[in-house]
């Protein structure tokens, strides 16, 4: 019993602490609070961005797996049935052109050429595979 009536005599005797040493002004936490809204704010901006960015990947990916397939469409046809010319088909939003070319770059060799062509917001893109075949 002692030992809590000393602790709670220390306590009262104790000085009174300086006025505002024990917590946060007012003003100190409207000052957080607006930094805080202007972090959010900024990161909320760059939302936007980001959805535009992973759309336009997902079309990117999109057309390079369109001309992939043609691609490899084409490597799985036989030499000799691989038509030398310029060809082209419409799938997915995308134009598919393929070009075969015979004896590039040396003879007994077939260079084919996918591109997939697509529009958006600024113009034309496209993407380009390139492959050679031999007899």
């Amino acid at each position: 019993m002692r030992m809590h009536r000393d602790l709670v005599e220390g306590i009262r005797r104790s000085p009174r602490r300086a006025r505002g040493a024990a917590g946060f002004s007012l003003i100190e936490v409207m000052f957080a609070l607006t930094f805080l809204a202007v972090g959010i704010l900024a990161v909320a901006a760059m939302i936007p961005a980001g959805t535009r960015g992973v759309s336009e990947s997902r079309v990117i990916t999109s057309s390079l797996m369109a001309g992939q397939l043609k691609m490899e469409e084409l490597r799985g046809t036989t030499f000799k049935s691989l038509a030398v010319g310029t060809f082209s088909d419409t799938t997915s939003g995308f134009t598919r052109t393929w070009t075969v070319t015979d004896s590039i770059p040396t003879p007994g060799c077939k260079r084919i050429k996918v591109t997939a062509n697509w529009t958006n917001k600024q113009g034309g893109q496209s993407t380009v595979l390139t492959s050679y075949v031999t007899r």
